[in-house]
């Protein structure tokens, strides 16, 4: 006998990112969410932990223990009531309640240790199979899994996008003449920042502006201080980001070099603007290449074939590397030559794309399908229930 699920517990970690939140809040619509008695800690405050020493020394800790060959687990406090458990990236410890796992990318089940994932991948593969899901935020992630993990994991493999608003119905755009580009987030050079400004500052257009909201090096801004047409703010709280930047701006300009799926993205979909973004992982499904923005060629990954759906593929490199090998280099200067072509094109189609926008989110992202893919997750057996 079938029946829905009541109680959902949600393992939520005080770092856990604003997606994460998200789930849990909105999940009242389709269960009782139980979470850890923990506030949140925004992705702002994350970022401006970073600089303190106590993180620093945190940090190094962190990247230690990532090296060891371990299996990611969890503890579950606070779930005896719930009838089943979510969790991101992890199993649960000394729990034997049903599970849904959460993945963003495969490598987190072992910290990120790619040669350790492969020794123990049936160990991972036997723990995966007492999953009652695995979910994944895009199509592409659960493609990269399935490659690796093998087509028996392919029926519990759920595609749930993040949770996301129809913002759209909020946006408060300037009918001035202007096209106005926005670019929003942390890591400056890991999101094709330098190639941006480069691009943007040879536009002949006066009628642009960019508004570059990130943690901007101080002598960058020096160098396009004259250029009254970009505006440099610091990082800003989410809900700032909702009512003052995506809301009054056309276009979001991303050409990130190392992305899966990028929320800011999806969150600006959301708000029907178009998109210019680079092809890599993930970010195809949000971007229809000209029609709600342009697809950006990614100046040094190639795709290859994950599940056999071509892919730009920047996960299988561990970051660290991928920075030392592709991000100590100052500019590319083809991403610039394409970023060029594609403002040019967005003064052209501006209205088109942030259309085509809206169609995309409403058909892929709106919240009823949102509610939809997640309350089906929550429908267990009584059998499972009682051996819980």
């Amino acid at each position: 006998m079938k029946k829905l699920t009541t109680k959902v517990f949600f393992n939520l970690r005080k770092s856990s990112r604003d997606r994460m939140w998200d789930t849990a809040r909105e999940a009242r619509a389709v269960c009782e969410p139980l979470t850890p008695p923990i506030a949140q800690h925004t992705s702002l405050a994350r970022n401006q932990s970073y600089k303190t020493l106590k993180h620093k020394v945190r940090s190094v800790l962190q990247r230690w223990v990532r090296k060891l060959p371990m299996i990611n687990q969890q503890e579950v406090s606070g779930s005896t009531d719930a009838e089943l458990l979510y969790m991101w990236g992890a199993f649960p410890k000394k729990s034997n309640k049903p599970f849904v796992v959460e993945l963003d990318n495969p490598y987190v089940l072992t910290y990120y240790h790619q040669g350790y994932f492969s020794l123990r991948l049936n160990t991972l593969k036997r723990r995966l199979r007492k999953a009652r899901f695995m979910t994944f935020l895009s199509a592409t992630a659960r493609n990269h899994v399935l490659e690796l993990l093998g087509q028996e994991f392919a029926n519990k493999s759920k595609v749930i996008p993040p949770y996301m608003a129809r913002n759209y119905r909020a946006n408060k755009r300037p009918d001035d003449g202007k096209i106005r580009f926005l670019f929003i987030g942390f890591g400056f050079r890991r999101k094709g920042g330098p190639e941006l400004l480069k691009a943007f500052s040879s536009l002949s257009a006066i009628n642009a502006e960019l508004t570059v909201v990130s943690d901007v090096p101080e002598e960058v801004k020096q160098e396009y201080k004259n250029d009254t047409r970009i505006k440099f703010f610091p990082p800003q709280p989410r809900a700032k980001l909702f009512t003052d930047f995506y809301s009054t701006h056309d276009i979001f300009v991303f050409p990130s070099l190392l992305e899966t799926f990028g929320v800011v993205i999806l969150e600006a979909l959301s708000f029907g603007m178009g998109i210019i973004t680079t092809d890599v992982y993930a970010t195809p499904e949000l971007v229809n290449d000209k029609k709600n923005g342009i697809l950006l060629p990614h100046p040094f990954l190639t795709h290859i074939n994950l599940n056999a759906v071509p892919t730009i593929d920047c996960v299988t490199t561990p970051r660290g590397d991928f920075t030392e090998q592709y991000l100590s280099v100052p500019l590319y200067e083809s991403h610039v030559q394409s970023l060029k072509t594609a403002f040019d094109s967005a003064v052209t189609n501006k209205t088109e794309w942030q259309n085509a926008s809206v169609q995309l989110f409403e058909k892929d992202y709106a919240p009823e399908r949102w509610r939809d893919r997640l309350g089906q997750l929550f429908i267990l057996d009584d059998s499972n229930i009682r051996e819980a």
